[in-house]
């Protein structure tokens, strides 16, 4: 079974690189790992103080700053919206 130990930052940034190599990406960084995290929570509908506690943050308003999506899928989302 798999034991999981604590690693160092720079083992983290270093597998990702390695990883982002064989997929023919540019350099990431381990936070981009947080944005597109966030970024996809939310856009499978994930409710944005659920994700605040998932990512640790102390304020809602720093976990809205991970949204990426785009314009519109913001649009769509309002569309789905059950009002009227």
């Amino acid at each position: 079974s798999f034991i999981f130990k604590e690693m160092l930052s720079g083992s983290i940034y270093r597998i990702l690189q390695k990883r982002a190599t064989l997929a023919g990406l540019e350099k990431v960084k381990p936070h981009d790992l947080r944005r597109t995290f966030a970024t996809t929570m939310l856009a499978n509908g994930c409710d944005v103080f659920v994700l605040q506690r998932a990512m640790g943050h102390a304020s809602v308003n720093t976990t809205s700053m991970y949204d990426y999506r785009s314009e519109t899928q913001r649009k769509e989302i309002c569309r789905a919206l059950p009002i009227g």
